[in-house]
């Protein structure tokens, strides 16, 4: 969706005013988001029930498929569970990759 930019002064409720010849029109393309297909790729599969222990933490069942995943640090990812729609971190070794 292309955004319209019009660099002059707003114009005043109630009055009329001529526009300027020399009123400046900016055509603005939205910059697109970088494409995340390294980790929207990533998928994995809950290999042991999890029940969240801190309010950052997402709860989940075996089997449950996790996605959009992102690796936070050696023993924790933060993710978004399929079945849910909840996200948050969870423990990497309750998980496999699909």
């Amino acid at each position: 969706c292309a955004l319209l930019y019009l660099s002059s002064s707003p114009f005043l409720s109630g009055s009329y005013q001529q526009p300027a010849a020399s009123q400046n029109y900016h055509h603005y393309e939205p910059t697109p988001e970088p494409v995340r297909q390294a980790a929207a790729a990533k998928r994995y599969r809950a290999v042991y029930d999890y029940n969240a222990a801190d309010d950052d933490e997402v709860s989940f069942m075996d089997g449950d498929i996790i996605v959009d995943v992102q690796q936070i640090d050696e023993g924790w990812m933060y993710g978004r569970v399929e079945r849910t729609g909840q996200q948050g971190m969870l423990p990497s070794n309750y998980v496999d990759q699909c």
